[in-house]
């Protein structure tokens, strides 16, 4: 009984969240002159980043091109999200370009839901986690194969995949 219990919880939860990230809509008529106005979009930027993350890239490909305009017009006129690119992240993205957007969603949701951390550290390590599920949930679908990715896959544990971001940081 508890197990049927517990499978029922889980199957309504998986259901609530594919829900959730199909409902997503791409605000109409934003206005982003103020701090307030980035503000006021913030749950929408990160429901615009689940819906990308759950979306299969091979599918909704109009949609999953304005709402990354929404997402990019929003991280880079915002005055609390500060994100920086560095080169390591080039070859993970080279062959699946639509990556490069999840890891800016990854940094910029982890930005958002955690206002008193500024690390680099660790906007390149949520970036990188976002990536890397994105890029497994796609991988039988419509994203091509990464060696690179595949090798931070093969990490044993999240230690591992900082000890590998903080050699690549110092770089």
């Amino acid at each position: 009984m508890k197990l049927q219990l517990l499978l029922t919880t889980f199957l309504l939860c998986s259901i609530s969240l594919t829900v959730k990230a199909q409902d997503f809509e791409i605000p109409k008529d934003v206005t982003l002159n103020t701090a307030e106005d980035y503000k006021k979009y913030n749950q929408d930027v990160i429901n615009g980043i689940n819906w990308l993350e759950n979306t299969p890239i091979n599918e909704k490909k109009t949609k999953r091109q304005n709402a990354s305009a929404f997402l990019m017009l929003w991280m880079t006129g915002s005055p609390t999200v500060s994100i920086e690119v560095s080169s390591y992240v080039i070859p993970l993205i080279e062959s699946n370009p639509d990556l490069l957007m999840t890891f800016l969603g990854g940094w910029t949701k982890y930005a958002i839901e955690n206002p008193d951390d500024s690390s680099a550290f660790n906007g390149n390590l949520a970036g990188l986690k976002s990536l890397i599920e994105v890029y497994k949930k796609n991988k039988e679908t419509g994203i091509e194969k990464e060696r690179a990715i595949e090798k931070l896959i093969k990490l044993k544990s999240d230690e591992d995949l900082e000890k590998w971001l903080k050699k690549k940081l110092k770089n």
